[in-house]
């Protein structure tokens, strides 16, 4: 039986966001995490003006951990797709990240899924990238998440490699090893990934690099 029937998504708006809204507003209560009512209207434009899509506003840089988790109480999953687009790194892509850790955890939700990035826990990996900061943003959002929330939610972090707008596979590469090919994935695959995960226990606790490549999204050995 399902848990994921009410779900509750941050960075809707963003590319991955919209791909995953278009998805699992076919068969989920989806409320998306807005800035503003023009970006409402074009997600509800996306799911088709479906009766089970609503919007929140709301800015979580500008938020209290407590009125995010006012936005939370309810609903079975959080989805973490939010970032600034490297214009906000501390405050959204590190802070708002983990007061949404909190929030979930004052909400009583314990289902949370986070997308960060290839390699996020390795600096050596990162540290001389061109987005070293967006880098150690995620990285420490990771870490935290990890040592801190382990008992307390039921995380899958999800660190997709090169993203591309790209039509969708349906197939990913779990990459295990730093010297492998990074690739790419299309970001309609990463958000098939989250809907597929959703109540995949198998994923909690776990984290994945992963590109595109050979192995079915929709089956749960992929993640083993």
């Amino acid at each position: 039986m399902s848990i994921a029937k009410n779900i509750i998504v941050f960075g809707a708006h963003g590319k991955i966001g919209q791909h995953f809204v278009t998805l699992a507003s076919k068969a989920h209560k989806l409320s998306t995490v807005v800035r503003n009512q023009d970006q409402a209207n074009q997600l509800s434009k996306i799911a088709s003006n479906a009766s089970n899509v609503k919007s929140l506003e709301l800015t979580i840089d500008g938020a209290s951990v407590e009125d995010i988790s006012q936005a939370i109480k309810g609903h079975d999953v959080v989805v973490f797709t939010a970032g600034s687009a490297g214009k906000n790194l501390l405050q959204v892509d590190l802070d708002g990240a983990v007061k949404t850790f909190e929030a979930t955890v004052l909400a009583k939700v314990r289902r949370f899924i986070i997308i960060s990035a290839i390699h996020a826990d390795n600096r050596e990996v990162f540290s001389q990238s061109q987005i070293r900061n967006y880098y150690i943003a995620k990285h420490y959002a990771d870490r935290i998440l990890i040592d801190e929330f382990k008992e307390s939610l039921d995380f899958t972090i999800l660190k997709p490699t090169h993203l591309s707008d790209e039509e969708p596979t349906g197939k990913i590469h779990i990459i295990r090893d730093v010297k492998e090919r990074n690739g790419v994935v299309a970001r309609a695959d990463v958000a098939k990934v989250i809907l597929d995960i959703l109540d995949l226990k198998n994923t909690f606790g776990k984290s994945y690099n992963f590109s595109n490549g050979e192995s079915s999204i929709s089956d749960s050995k992929t993640y083993d």
